[in-house]
């Protein structure tokens, strides 16, 4: 039997479901085979949902990895058992005990140098690739703010809308600065609830 392919509205309640509760979501074991499925339909058919989508399951991942960072420090401090009891994807299974192993040996190390049966070494850190690695993501969201998307000062309370790229934004303050889709920016300010920052 066929199964139903995924929708942007089913994505987004995910990550809002995500967003909302500490533990990790259940998702289906083939929900990031489904999402592949989708973006992959959406991808050359309507391109503004492909990114809106892309956007909602990177965020969607982002949750879930903090979530299981946490779940392995938890494990090593608590001496609990491995990763059968938490709601995790085959992928995440393999981060979750990465994790854990990872944390272990962190701790072990340090218990050794209190103890004094190993030397205290600088590790060595290369600042400059750090840096280096950083910079993709911030010039790929100066490029979001100028493919399609403006940065407005809002000057009058906005409530809750949905946007031209299907997501939702607000409810919005007096004095705030938010970046979002140039459609609705230039609505806002038409409006007289925003003006426009030049970037």
């Amino acid at each position: 039997m066929a199964e139903n392919p995924l929708t942007f509205s089913e994505l987004r309640k995910i990550q809002k479901q995500e967003k909302r509760q500490e533990d990790l979501s259940d998702l289906e074991e083939n929900f990031i085979l489904r999402v592949s499925n989708y973006l992959e339909m959406k991808k050359d058919v309507d391109n503004r949902e492909y990114k809106s989508a892309k956007r909602v399951f990177d965020k969607i991942i982002g949750l879930r990895q903090e979530k299981i960072v946490k779940q392995a420090k938890f494990a090593v401090k608590s001496d609990t058992g491995g990763s059968s009891e938490l709601k995790l994807l085959p992928r995440e299974k393999e981060l979750f005990l990465e994790m854990k192993n990872i944390f272990q040996d962190f701790n072990q190390n340090v218990e050794k140098m209190v103890k004094g049966e190993e030397s205290i070494e600088t590790p060595d850190i290369d600042l400059e690739e750090e840096t280096s690695n950083q910079e993709p993501d911030e010039t790929e969201e100066e490029q979001e703010v100028e493919e399609g998307y403006n940065l407005v000062k809002i000057i009058s309370d906005v409530p809750e809308f949905m946007g031209t790229d299907l997501e939702s934004y607000g409810p919005f303050e007096e004095g705030e600065e938010v970046k979002i889709p140039e459609d609705n920016a230039e609505i806002l300010v038409n409006r007289g609830n925003a003006e426009e920052i030049e970037n």
